[in-house]
């Protein structure tokens, strides 16, 4: 009942999110939905949202250092930045320049020993395409590839997916500004969509644009280092610039559903454009 409402949730997170509008989305009278929720959820709507919203600022301060934090309270789906500066102020007891700084000086000493070879990212326009996703919760390292093999089985028993099935992985929230029990990964198959598709909640587009790829293994410590160092270092050297509200994904070249997440290779993809 609550897959499609997540799904809405995280595809219209800039927009309001009343319980009224979520009620709706699942069909229930609004009392019933915010009961449910909170029994499956573990938070209260509001709360969950406000979360996700506060978290997601958090990411954009450390990811996107030269975006302004009027920019991020806005596209977090804040009505003003004085609503924003007291929300995030009353979770994190200090403003949002101050986690910026404080966080940025932080991940700056991991990410000292990254460096990108030449031979390590290149750039690659990638044509739009549809991936079907399962959501997997990273408290337990198995999680993400059990929802890997999830909805493998679950695309191959409609006949969505083609022999040499590919695989990508979308990170909802960041390990840096996430409990793990609460950070979501999105495990997703390439599928070609027919006429007979349902659970079109389970699905959603990726590329269209050029990708800044970069070839990794590791686990989320890597991802989130390398990610941090394009983003600070190599973008502001080069000719490209991160297309706003682009979604990043991990692209990988083979899946073994019986071997850990962290030893996959796999390309870090990020859409680009010229400054």
């Amino acid at each position: 009942m609550l897959e499609s409402v997540l799904h809405y949730i995280h595809t219209n997170f800039d927009q309001e999110l009343s319980l009224d509008i979520l009620a709706e989305q699942a069909n229930y009278s609004s009392f019933h939905f915010h009961r449910l929720f909170k029994e499956q959820i573990g938070e209260a709507p509001k709360q969950y949202i406000l979360r996700l919203r506060l978290e997601k600022a958090c990411k954009d301060l450390i990811f996107y250092p030269y975006k302004s934090i009027y920019e991020i309270a806005m596209d977090c789906g804040f009505s003003s930045a004085s609503v924003f500066a007291r929300a995030f102020r009353r979770r994190y007891q200090i403003n949002a320049e101050q986690y910026r700084e404080l966080e940025l000086q932080k991940l700056t000493h991991n990410t000292t020993t990254v460096s990108l070879s030449s031979d390590q990212l290149e750039i690659v326009r990638m044509e739009r395409f549809v991936i079907a996703y399962e959501i997997a919760l990273l408290d337990k390292e198995e999680n993400s590839m059990q929802a890997f093999r999830n909805i493998y089985q679950w695309a191959e028993a409609r006949d969505l997916t083609d022999r040499y099935p590919h695989f990508y992985g979308v990170f909802l929230d960041s390990p840096v500004t996430t409990k793990m029990e609460q950070c979501r990964y999105l495990a997703g198959i390439r599928v070609y969509p027919s006429e007979n598709i349902r659970f079109t909640e389970k699905m959603m587009a990726l590329g269209g644009a050029k990708h800044a790829q970069i070839q990794i293994t590791g686990g989320m410590s890597e991802v989130v280092n390398y990610a941090l160092h394009f983003k600070k270092q190599w973008i502001a050297q080069s000719g490209y610039e991160i297309i706003p509200e682009s979604i990043g994904f991990e692209a990988f070249s083979q899946l073994d559903f019986n071997l850990p997440y962290a030893s996959h290779n796999r390309k870090i993809c990020i859409a680009v454009q010229p400054k």
